[in-house]
């Protein structure tokens, strides 16, 4: 039977809620940090009241898109979830290859090692933090869905080995696909290459083509394909406005595509209300729905986005 795998355990679709569906709310201090100081919410109080804050306004789910080895916890992530009744929903996978030191055992395992722990993090348990370390230590907190991430660079060779071990775990267990994209055109050659590994487009989901994607039929077309697109440049005015981003919403609306689209905020410490931010995890409640709402977006579609469709892109199977 389809279900969806929170930090807390299962549950079933149509109880997940109003999802916000590419967020980070618990990044341990490590190499991360010292790339980008922004990359550190290692505070379970300060976390747990952001998402208080959140089930407050009617938030419900959120995913935590942080992967294996570079700063994730999910004891942190499950203790936040029973303190806020807010669902989570927890990644195994890899990230961006910057987030590893380069002797990380991300880069050094053979792609089978790699898939058959990617696998057993959705199914028996993740790993404890193993970012200086390979993972030892197993928890009973299982992962929902497997994170993959390309860098500029593209599809090199070095990313490839890790996209293959990622589509064996995934056709393994069904789990959801969570693709972080960094730059125009690697949208569609992502998504080439996982079909031609097996994936089926229904289970991937492709993230920041608001940002990274410039080409709005590269967008429509991928959406026809089958993938979901996982918009949140939200209140990120470094790369545009959120006229901007509304904008784009809805003209992925005008093509029909609806049910291919997710919404979050990609959150980061500079962010977040809680640990000092200008913004937080509520600002969709605040701010950007109401937006929407004033540009005819009607709330049957907000619905469709914010709720029916993460129920059933990041159910399992």
């Amino acid at each position: 039977m389809s279900h969806i795998m929170t930090v807390l355990g299962p549950i079933e679709p149509q109880d997940l809620g109003f999802c916000q569906s590419h967020e980070h709310l618990c990044l341990l201090p490590g190499w991360c940090r010292a790339q980008n100081p922004a990359h550190c919410m290692e505070d379970r109080e300060l976390s747990a009241r952001e998402l208080l804050d959140f089930y407050a306004l009617g938030g419900r789910a959120a995913v935590d898109a942080q992967p294996a080895g570079c700063g994730r916890d999910g004891d942190f992530l499950a203790e936040i979830s029973r303190k806020s009744r807010v669902h989570l929903i927890a990644s195994t996978g890899f990230h961006k290859l910057c987030f590893y030191p380069p002797d990380h055992w991300v880069t050094q395992w053979e792609e089978t090692d790699l898939a058959r722990l990617w696998q057993s993090e959705l199914s028996e348990g993740m790993y404890a933090p193993c970012d200086t370390a390979p993972p030892s230590r197993r928890t009973g907190v299982k992962a929902g869905q497997i994170k993959a991430a390309v860098d500029r660079e593209g599809l090199t060779g070095r990313y490839q080995r890790l996209f293959r071990a990622a589509a064996a775990a995934q056709r393994a267990t069904g789990a959801p696909l969570m693709v972080h994209i960094e730059a125009a055109g690697q949208a569609i050659k992502a998504a080439d290459f996982l079909e031609g590994l097996g994936v089926p487009p229904r289970r991937v989901i492709l993230c920041h083509l608001d940002r990274a994607e410039p080409d709005l039929a590269a967008h429509i077309s991928l959406c026809r394909r089958g993938y979901a697109l996982e918009y949140d440049t939200v209140a990120r005015y470094q790369f545009h406005d959120d006229h901007h981003e509304a904008a784009l919403v809805r003209s992925l609306l005008e093509a029909g595509c609806a049910s291919s689209l997710l919404m979050g905020m990609d959150t980061t410490r500079v962010r977040l209300w809680h640990y000092g931010g200008p913004v937080g995890l509520c600002y969709f409640f605040t701010d950007f729905l109401p937006r929407l709402r004033r540009l005819g977006v009607e709330e049957s579609t907000l619905r469709q986005i914010f709720v029916e469709n993460p129920a059933r892109r990041f159910a399992m199977g």
